[in-house]
């Protein structure tokens, strides 16, 4: 399964996928963050390297364009894993105070303008505001939608 992560700079993605990789077992993340240029190219590679050889592939990034989201449903097509999105939101006011206490802070322009530009998972499989959820209660949610049948 490719777990993909979507949503706007410091709403809360890599603090929730800390705590998820946690709970689960036979897993491998990659984190756009490493890669500093031609970023998606590098997931999108990564994704390609890693599908189908790890129970859950876990993918951390704004992914804001939705051609981007695709390109990994068309890996996990070819490579028959399902994907299941997940979409972490958050006011812009949260991400903008979240990235002001960021060890590495993005531009607070380039935060704002991720935000107004993501395009919007329709089919999220998952949505998670974390203006309202913790952190803890969002990878309850998670591996109990991701983990069927698993007592948390």
């Amino acid at each position: 399964m490719i777990v993909l992560f979507c949503g706007p700079p410091a709403s809360g993605k890599s603090e929730i996928v800390k705590r998820l990789v946690k709970e689960l077992e036979d897993w491998k993340l990659i984190v756009s963050d490493e890669f500093k240029r031609k970023t998606y190219r590098h997931m999108f590679i990564e994704t390609e390297r890693w599908a189908g050889r790890v129970r859950y592939l876990i993918l951390d990034g704004t992914f804001y364009k939705k051609e981007w989201r695709d390109r990994i449903r068309e890996i996990a097509e070819v490579r028959r894993e399902e994907v299941f999105t997940v979409y972490v939101t958050c006011s812009l006011e949260t991400c903008l105070e979240r990235n002001r206490l960021r060890k590495e802070q993005i531009e607070e322009k380039a935060v704002s303008i991720i935000y107004n530009q993501i395009e919007k998972p329709e089919k999220a499989n998952l949505s998670l505001d974390t203006d309202i959820l913790s952190v803890d209660e969002a990878v309850r949610m998670l591996t109990s939608a991701i983990c069927p049948g698993r007592v948390s």
